[in-house]
């Protein structure tokens, strides 16, 4: 039997079990309890604390300078390469080259 197997089995077995326990309200209670009278430590907070805080540094920082407006209108020029014939050709021979049933003609 291999090893994941065996732990499915067991695991099922055991939530079977605890499923139908008698005393499962009372264990869940005092499972509660125990989790709820544990210290919470600072260090959660310090970490919230550093995270709110570059958050906000962030924030002071990228925001302005990603809103930029410009006073007047900026002329935009688009360029698109002319392509010879014999390189259209050439980049059509190459999307042929990577398919491997040929419906074209030649």
């Amino acid at each position: 039997m291999k090893q994941d197997d065996f732990l499915k089995q067991v695991t099922s077995k055991l939530d079977g079990l605890a499923q139908h326990h008698q005393g499962k309200p009372v264990v869940m209670n005092h499972v509660i309890e125990e989790i709820h009278e544990r210290e919470t430590s600072r260090y959660g907070l310090w970490k919230m604390s550093g995270f709110a805080l570059a958050a906000a540094i962030a924030g002071f920082v990228v925001f302005p300078n990603s809103m930029e407006m410009a006073a007047k209108p900026q002329n935009q020029v688009v360029v698109t390469p002319k392509l010879s014939p014999q390189m259209v050709e050439d980049l059509e021979m190459l999307m042929v080259l990577g398919e491997d049933k040929v419906p074209h003609g030649s």
